[in-house]
């Protein structure tokens, strides 16, 4: 059953409604939002509805396709302001990796250029990095995070020099849920002249994210996440200044321009230069309708509500023998994502007793070696939260384990 967006903005948080709007949280337990949240049917609709009229209207009926793509610009603008962006700072992309390789092939590069990058970064925001130093000349500086994974602004401050081109980091990593200082840190290296790029896979859609508050140069994130859209769904936001000095790694038809007078070939403006081919509508229609309902419901109290349920689940998961949280300690300093282990106990096991029961959490390395080595472990459980979860679910998640590992 799909929520009206009217009805939620009345209600608010009303959990049951959201809950109904999400038909498989009637059967499951999912706890996997780190990995991909549930879309309500909403945003489902969008996506089917185009899907459909593709096949019944014709994708190419020429006023269909004037239509669609006016709803693709309308997201656009949609996301733009959900981001405190402008229209044309926003690029739409298939996921945040691709996002981040776009920044990372864009800029000139000089050899011996250096980049800091935060040690809690999975793959997607090291591999690019990497790539460069061996392909560019490029020097890669990590910064390491202290024991509870929050990262410094100092840290970043001492490791800047007269060659650091840029910093990058994750605003929640996927590993320890720890919110970083993301606006002190891209503050400092705005005040340095270093450029800042920040990953907030994880954050857009479970806290405020306004890209004029943060301060970054380049900001990379994914629908499928918190936002709860669909699979396909990525963005780029380039501030207006950079947008023409980053070079567009793919070019086509949807992103160039032809002067037919003089045959010059071009790109167009904004940062829609950095998207090529036809774009992925059902995808980008999932995200405009994924925006509107977090928009209905309203993202200070998402947050609210996710820090709550976050508290409540290490208290809850700290009864359990032997357990080790990793991350911040404090409550205050993460949202969304609880990784632990059970000493002695493979955390697959944990995984396994809890599908048995239709409940769906993730273990494994999560693709970010560096942080997992720092707390001694190569693989760890990971129970990852949104708000249409709910404390009895996390109630029956600690039950399952105890039983399992008793």
């Amino acid at each position: 059953m799909s929520l009206p967006f009217s009805d939620l903005k009345e209600s608010r948080m009303n959990i049951d409604a959201i809950r109904a709007a999400t038909p498989l949280t009637a059967t499951t337990v999912y706890m996997d939002t780190a990995a991909a949240s549930l879309p309500p049917d909403s945003v489902l609709d969008e996506a089917r509805r185009y899907l459909l009229d593709t096949g019944h209207i014709g994708i190419y009926l020429p006023s269909f396709r004037k239509e669609t793509y006016a709803r693709v610009e309308t997201v656009r603008a949609t996301l733009a302001a959900f981001l405190g962006a402008r229209q044309h700072e926003i690029a739409f992309t298939k996921n945040a990796t691709e996002a981040i390789s776009l920044v990372a092939r864009g800029i000139d590069w000089k050899e011996g250029d250096e980049i800091l990058v935060a040690d809690t970064e999975m793959l997607s925001n090291l591999l690019p990095w990497r790539r460069l130093e061996a392909t560019h000349g490029i020097v890669v500086k990590m910064i390491a995070a202290d024991a509870s994974g929050i990262l410094a602004p100092e840290s970043f401050a001492d490791a800047i020099t007269a060659r650091t081109r840029l910093v990058t980091f994750s605003h929640v990593p996927n590993s320890t849920g720890a919110v970083q200082p993301a606006a002190r840190i891209c503050a400092i290296a705005r005040e340095r002249g270093v450029m800042s790029l920040v990953n907030a896979s994880q954050s857009v859609g479970m806290l405020p994210v306004n890209v004029a508050d943060i301060g970054c140069d380049f900001l990379a994130g994914c629908g499928r996440k918190a936002l709860r859209a669909t699979e396909g769904s990525g963005f780029l936001y380039v501030h207006e200044a950079r947008i023409d000095t980053l070079e567009p790694v793919l070019a086509g038809w949807w992103n160039g321009a032809y002067d037919r007078a003089t045959g010059a070939l071009s790109f167009v403006a904004g940062a829609r230069r950095f998207e090529a081919g036809c774009p992925i509508v059902p995808a980008i229609l999932a995200l405009g309708a994924a925006v509107r309902y977090a928009e209905s419901i309203g993202i200070a109290a998402i947050a609210e509500r996710v820090r709550d349920l976050t508290a409540y689940a290490v208290e809850q998961f700290a009864t359990l023998p032997g357990f080790e949280l990793y991350g911040p300690a404090k409550a205050a300093d993460r949202i969304g994502i609880v990784p632990f282990n059970l000493r002695g106990v493979d955390p697959a096991t944990l995984v396994a007793a809890l599908e048995a029961e239709q409940c769906i959490i993730e273990a494994g390395g999560f693709m970010a070696d560096a942080i997992l080595a720092r707390y001694g472990v190569t693989t760890m459980a990971r129970v990852s939260l949104h708000y249409f979860n709910t404390r009895d679910e996390i109630d029956r998640v600690v039950r399952i384990i105890r039983t399992a590992v008793a």
